[in-house]
């Protein structure tokens, strides 16, 4: 109902801009090798006076409508370029990556505006990183290839952004038509990051593995958007990714915020979680059944991980008894990771007091 009802016109947009409702927020991207902070992504936001926060999922295709993308991007880059100067000034490194609409690869002025915006700020081209969508590459190819050849020669870095769904057979390409060393970034996100996480013992990563053996034979550094869970983190160094942003290690920050991130923190936290709920995860092969006589008996456990109860069943020829064992609420699990307050001893988690209630059961 919401959404349907939404509507922004262009008087607010002109509004938004001469107001400065528009800022930027940062998210941090690691070095997953290092766990160090390798750079950081600009994402627009609205603070509308009347709605509030307004979601990019919104006010973006609004603004594509309306043909004011590039308005926008203006907008980031001499935001992007005010941010990298004042950290220049209390000796911050971190790149500033800047995403663009897939029409500005054909738009010949987007050089001339990155040029002239790190002129007058006197800054280190290096430091700022233009994402540039595959999308864009695939719609007008020449075009796109003046539009990269000029921003390779300003000297700042480009990052090569994959599209969901394949547009470009990149192994097959002509470099006359897209020259892989002008981009130093190869980066692929989305549920394409989780879908192929989870199938890494699978049946292979077809499409995702060759574009990331086309970035590293290229020596692009190969970087993984929309890392959401700690399982797919730990799993990226094994996919072929040497970089990682997303929600996992940190949401979109506020510049004051991102002076408090430190990144060596965020992913011992992140991995640490990961690796003890691995270890806390049901097998059930670890459980032997009770001892019987298997000319009479047969046992069966059955875990209902939703209800927190496990069932236990052994039956015989002329009947069957069941056992059902309640076991604390899910959310007790939290407190393997706490001592008791007394004594100091770690209180048991959730699936050490599992496995000990099977014990009991069983010799009962």
């Amino acid at each position: 109902m919401y959404r349907n009802s939404f509507r922004l016109t262009n008087r607010e947009i002109d509004e938004a801009f001469a107001t400065r409702q528009f800022r930027l927020v940062f998210q941090p991207k690691i070095d997953l090798a290092r766990r160090t902070l390798a750079g950081v992504e600009s994402f627009a936001r609205w603070q509308h006076p009347q709605f509030g926060v307004i979601p990019p999922a919104l006010f973006l295709p609004v603004l594509a409508r309306q043909g004011r993308n590039q308005e926008l991007t203006r907008f980031v880059l001499s935001e992007a370029v005010a941010q990298l100067v004042r950290w220049r000034a209390s000796g911050e490194t971190a790149t500033v990556s800047i995403n663009v609409a897939p029409e500005e690869l054909a738009d010949g002025s987007l050089p001339v505006s990155i040029r002239l915006a790190l002129n007058a700020a006197d800054l280190d081209p290096s430091r700022l990183i233009v994402d540039l969508p595959e999308s864009g590459l695939a719609a007008e190819p020449d075009r796109a290839r003046d539009t990269i050849h000029a921003l390779s020669e300003i000297g700042i870095g480009l990052a090569l952004e994959c599209a969901q769904e394949p547009l470009i057979d990149f192994t097959n390409t002509d470099t006359a038509t897209l020259d892989p060393t002008a981009f130093q970034e190869f980066k692929i996100g989305g549920r394409a990051i989780i879908q192929f996480a989870s199938r890494i013992e699978g049946t292979g990563l077809g499409l995702m593995r060759s574009r990331l053996e086309y970035a590293t034979s290229n020596q692009m550094k190969t970087t993984a958007v929309g890392a959401e869970t700690a399982d797919t983190v730990s799993l990226l160094p094994s996919l072929g990714f040497e970089q990682a942003q997303g929600n996992a290690i940190s949401s979109p920050l506020t510049p004051q915020a991102l002076l408090d991130f430190d990144a060596s923190t965020a992913m011992e936290s992140l991995l640490g979680h990961a690796a003890q709920d691995a270890s806390q995860k049901v097998q059930l092969e670890e459980f032997a059944p009770p001892k019987a006589d298997v000319s009479d008996k047969k046992s069966r456990i059955q875990v209902v991980r939703g209800n927190a109860k496990v069932e236990l069943m052994t039956q015989g020829k002329t009947g069957g008894q069941t056992h059902v064992i309640k076991l604390p609420d899910p959310a007790s699990v939290t407190a393997g990771k706490q001592r008791d307050e007394q004594t100091g001893v770690p209180k048991l988690s959730f699936f050490t007091r599992l496995q000990t209630r099977f014990s009991r059961t069983f010799q009962a």
